[in-house]
């Protein structure tokens, strides 16, 4: 069946003219990326953390040694509060 008088090489020139143009287009833009004083302050703050150990050995061996000497005492008022104040944001 042929419709009108239509031929396939003039529409592939016109499919190959507009992808020419649109790659032109896209390819002449220049992105750029300006990171703020604050970011940059936060980066190294970030960075500075992660160097520190996650877990306080001074801390951790003082409280294993009150409690291993049975000298170490539980605030019942200061955990109760901590423990409502965390169900509050939750």
């Amino acid at each position: 069946m042929k419709i009108n008088n239509i031929q396939a090489g003039k529409i592939n020139q016109y499919y190959k003219k507009l992808q020419q143009k649109q790659t032109e287009k896209s390819g002449s833009k220049n992105d750029s990326t300006q990171i703020s004083a604050k970011a940059k302050e936060i980066m190294t703050a970030r960075a500075e953390l992660k160097k520190m150990p996650q877990i306080r050995e001074e801390k951790v061996a003082a409280l294993k040694e009150k409690v291993q000497s049975g000298n170490y005492q539980v605030d019942s008022k200061k955990l109760a509060a901590k423990i409502l104040n965390n169900v509050e944001r939750v």
